[in-house]
């Protein structure tokens, strides 16, 4: 790779990540509705690093530096970070990776690592469907049908309503590609799911 694909590559790392964290920060210290809801420990856990991350008024925040990849006007410029975040693709794989990691986790009962993958699936769908909304109508069954019986069996650390949650899951990601006309993405995720047995 040339130096200057390198600095490209690593300036774009480090945009998203920025921006990514920039974003999860307002999410996480959002209420609960916004989203499914937060472990009550994590929850706190948020809540007072929020109260420590805060300026004191008499320190004022740098402004952020100029990424030099980033040229033109300031739409431009969005318009290059929004190219780079690309569509449902690169979220798709997060989400395809993340539901291996559910269906590991709640095989073997491990609760706390179910409720993160959960936690990151519902905030990686919802940042998507920011980006593209036209999908929305698709993905909000999976949203408001599969993601809360899942907490809900993860919470109460339940297996057998756990076992069911993940499958109704798994029925929703099928019923979601179908609705977009991309079923043939469902062999993949039978893939992980046999992956995982």
């Amino acid at each position: 790779m040339k130096p200057t694909n390198r600095v490209l590559a690593l300036g774009l790392v480090f945009l998203t990540g920025a921006a990514s964290g920039a974003w999860a920060t307002q999410w996480w210290a959002a209420p609960p509705s916004s989203g499914i809801a937060l472990s009550s420990a994590r929850a706190q856990e948020q809540n007072q690093s929020a109260a420590e991350t805060q300026p004191s008024e008499s320190q004022p925040s740098a402004p952020a530096p100029a990424a030099p990849w980033l040229e033109g006007t300031v739409d431009e410029r969005f318009g290059q970070v929004e190219r780079h975040l690309r569509g449902l693709d690169q979220t798709m794989v997060e989400i395809g990776y993340r539901y291996g990691e559910l269906r590991t986790a709640a095989k073997e009962r491990k609760w706390e690592y179910a409720q993160y993958q959960t936690e990151k699936i519902d905030l990686s769908l919802r940042l998507a469907l920011e980006r593209r909304p036209k999908r929305a109508k698709s993905a909000q069954p999976f949203l408001d049908e599969a993601l809360p019986p899942l907490v809900e069996a993860i919470q109460a650390k339940d297996g057998t309503k756990l076992d069911v949650a993940v499958e109704r899951v798994h029925y929703h990601c099928i019923q979601c590609h179908a609705a977009e006309k991309v079923l043939h993405f469902s062999d993949a995720v039978e893939r992980i799911k046999e992956r995982t047995k």
